[in-house]
């Protein structure tokens, strides 16, 4: 009888296993529809990049500067009105070298499936740049109205990523014994789908 106490052991081993993978397998199952099942979202997001715009002449880069986010609107492919995503009051940001999240909605019934030609972000031509010293100086863009021409779609179930660079690097030349006052351009802007560093 001893000589098969082994194979009894083994039995109730590979048995308690085996419940053991059927209640994990049920659980995960269950929970599938809400893992697979995701909204449809879009969302808008900025960061600063050292890369120098075009015509700066500094030799400073910001640490940050503050932005003021008032809208965004989509233009349909088919070219009828633009469509404003956002009617609440403007927001300020003040950007750093990482993402900051600048809007976002899950608000997309009406435009799941719609096809678009183009997106702004509507940001005020008034912006606030922080130098290294902590030091603020204000500049005015010539627009704030950033346009991404990528066309794109709201496809139900997915997320789709505005992301806003802008290039600030070396864009501020501060004051000395033959400057009297810091001078500060503006930055440029790149936007494009998807996320970046």
């Amino acid at each position: 009888m001893t000589k098969y106490k082994p194979l009894f052991h083994n039995q109730q081993k590979f048995m308690a296993f085996s419940l053991f993978c059927s209640s994990t397998l049920a659980l995960l199952m269950s929970g599938c529809g809400s893992t697979l099942t995701s909204e449809t979202k879009l969302r808008v997001r900025i960061l600063g990049s050292l890369t120098q715009p075009t015509g700066a002449t500094g030799t400073k880069s910001p640490m940050a500067q503050v932005y003021l986010f008032n809208n965004i609107s989509l233009q349909p492919a088919d070219g009828s009105a633009a469509v404003d995503m956002y009617s609440g009051d403007p927001e300020e940001l003040r950007i750093v070298s990482r993402p900051q999240e600048v809007w976002s909605t899950t608000d997309l019934t009406d435009y799941e499936d719609v096809s678009f030609s183009s997106a702004t972000v509507k940001f005020d031509p008034l912006v606030v740049v922080i130098d290294q010293a902590g030091e603020e100086h204000s500049i005015t863009l010539d627009t704030g109205d950033l346009v991404m021409s990528e066309p794109f779609s709201l496809t139900a179930g997915t997320e789709k990523v505005i992301t806003v660079r802008a290039s600030w690097g070396k864009t501020i030349t501060p004051s000395d014994d033959t400057t009297p006052e810091t001078t500060v351009s503006a930055p440029s802007f790149t936007l494009f789908l998807g996320e970046t560093e």
